[in-house]
């Protein structure tokens, strides 16, 4: 991170929160011990919580927001997983089937854009 010092800008900040590195295993890897927390692609889920493998759970959006954004009262934000992965119930369900009694419960969270929000527009 010291690279990174003094440089931080939103664009970056989104990278971040997008991140797959898993420190443990020292690669990229989508997963529970990756900033974008993606525990329903983990078959061996870090620490106690969620207790499961494949888990649905983890990072359901990403918001980031600098100096300039907070004085305009704004932030970037992105409805579900930063990297922009989709999640679908159906197929997730269907490979998981430990899981089906979500049926009816989990739902899909499509690919989202990152957007910026500003207080008080329309």
């Amino acid at each position: 991170m010291a690279r990174y010092s003094g440089r931080v800008d939103v664009e970056l900040a989104k990278r971040f929160e997008a991140d797959h590195y898993d420190p443990c295993l020292r690669n990229d890897r989508p997963g529970s011990r990756s900033l974008c927390g993606h525990f329903e692609l983990d078959p061996s889920p870090a620490g106690g919580w969620p207790g499961a493998p494949f888990a649905p759970c983890g990072t359901l959006d990403g918001k980031v927001v600098d100096t300039t954004l907070a004085r305009q009262m704004s932030l970037a934000a992105r409805w579900g997983s930063a990297c922009g992965r989709a999640f679908n119930a159906e197929q997730f369900l269907s490979r998981h089937p430990q899981f089906d009694w979500m049926q009816g419960i989990l739902q899909s969270r499509p690919s989202q854009p990152w957007t910026l929000f500003r207080a008080g527009a329309d």
